[in-house]
């Protein structure tokens, strides 16, 4: 199998757990980091599923071994996060909604065209399926 994928995780509240369980089911992918604002809650979801990095959200985007980070950030954030993600040249999978207002949608999917980026949304079955 050629190398998988590495991901990281920017949001280690509730939701945070099915992704980690989920992620380490796929072959093609490596979660190499979690992140989040609180520290402790990074180190926390670390501890529990084993996860050797517990970063800081700016460290995360500065991984250059990260290639897509999952936005798990509160919803009213989302676009402004989501933006920071492909602004720092990585792909973005986001939790619903992907934006709260549809204007701000709109300017993160140009971004992402203009940045050659891809951008991903819940729901689906790929991280949280049953």
């Amino acid at each position: 199998m050629a190398n998988p994928t590495r991901i990281g995780i920017l949001g280690c509240g509730v939701i945070s757990g099915i992704y980690i369980e989920n992620s380490k089911k796929l072959e093609g992918i490596e979660l190499a980091a979690v992140a989040d604002v609180n520290p402790t809650a990074a180190r926390y979801r670390a501890d529990q599923y084993g996860i050797e990095r517990a970063l800081s959200p700016e460290e995360l985007l500065a991984d250059p071994d990260v290639e897509i980070v999952i936005n798990l950030t509160p919803n009213r954030l989302h676009a402004q996060i989501s933006t920071q993600i492909l602004e720092a040249g990585k792909h973005v999978y986001s939790e619903k909604p992907l934006a709260v207002y549809r204007d701000d949608a709109q300017k993160l999917l140009a971004t992402a065209s203009a940045a050659g980026r891809r951008v991903g949304n819940a729901p689906d079955t790929f991280f949280g399926g049953a």
